[in-house]
C-alpha cells in the first residue's frame, strides 16, 4: 500500500527528524520541501514552479512519499494529498531548545543545506524574521499552532488520520527510539 505521509509544525520542532525517521522505516521518499522552495543564494523559487516539482515528487514516489514542511504558499497540496498527517505540536521553549542549538550548528560548521545554501552568521542578529530562523520561529509560534488546530476542528484535515504529537516523549514513542 501506497503511504502519504505530511509532517507539520513550528519551524525547529523536528520535522525533517521525524519525516527522515518515516521515510527509512517504511521505505518512502522523504520530500524536504525547503530543498524545492530555495534557490542558491536563499532565494525563493516561485510558487508555480515549488508546486509543479513538489506534485511531479508525488507523483514519481511509487512507494509512497513522506513531507516535511507547512508551506501554505503552494496551497498546502502536501496536507491535501496526505492519508495521514503528523503534527509535531511542541511547546514554544522545547521549540526554541531545539532550534537555537541547531542554527549555532549550521552557522559555525558551515554545514551546507539545501542548493548550496548555508546559514551566515549575520543571520543570527538579523532582525528580519526571513532571514533569522530563530526569530522566523518565535514570531510564527502562535499562529501556526492556532491555524493547524483549526484544521483539527474544522474538517480541514478529516480525509487523513492525524497524529497530534505534544511532546518530545510523544514523538520518541510514536518512532519507537
Amino acid at each position: 500500500m501506497i503511504k502519504k505521509i505530511a509532517v507539520v509544525g513550528s519551524s525547529g520542532a523536528g520535522k525533517t527528524f521525524v519525516a527522515q525517521r518515516l521515510a527509512e522505516r517504511y521505505g518512502l521518499e522523504h520530500i524536504e520541501m525547503d530543498s524545492l522552495a530555495f534557490e542558491n543564494g536563499w532565494n525563493l523559487r516561485p510558487v508555480e514552479q515549488f508546486k509543479v516539482d513538489l506534485e511531479q515528487r508525488f507523483d514519481k514516489a511509487t512507494s509512497g512519499w513522506v513531507t516535511d514542511g507547512n508551506w501554505n504558499s503552494v496551497g498546502e497540496v502536501q496536507l491535501l494529498a496526505a492519508q495521514q498527517i503528523i503534527w509535531l505540536d511542541l511547546s514554544r521553549v522545547t521549540v526554541m531548545r531545539q532550534l537555537v542549538p541547531r542554527t549555532l550548528f549550521r552557522v559555525l560548521s558551515r554545514k551546507k543545506l539545501w542548493n548550496g545554501n548555508r546559514e551566515p552568521f549575520s543571520n543570527l542578529y538579523s532582525r528580519d524574521p526571513e532571514r533569522n530562523v530563530i526569530l522566523w520561529s518565535w514570531q510564527n509560534f502562535d499562529e501556526t499552532r492556532q491555524r493547524y488546530q483549526r484544521c483539527l476542528t474544522d474538517g480541514s484535515w478529516s480525509h487523513a488520520e492525524v497524529i497530534h504529537l505534544r511532546s518530545r516523549h510523544e514523538i520518541k514513542s510514536f518512532l519507537q527510539i
